[in-house]
């Protein structure tokens, strides 16, 4: 894996864990935060697993 492809995967990981903290800050009360980590999952997991990488 090239180190830019590990920095992109650092700073998608980041996003991750702020949108949980601030959900686990309101008690996971706001359906579009969740939605936000949803995705922000899901385009973790494709960049991590996509070919190029």
């Amino acid at each position: 894996m090239h180190c830019d492809d590990k920095r992109t995967l650092f700073v998608l990981k980041q996003g991750i864990e702020e949108t949980w903290d601030e959900l686990k800050k309101i008690d996971f009360n706001d359906k579009d935060l969740i939605q936000k980590l949803s995705e922000e999952i899901q385009e973790y997991f494709e960049y991590k697993n996509s070919p190029s990488n």
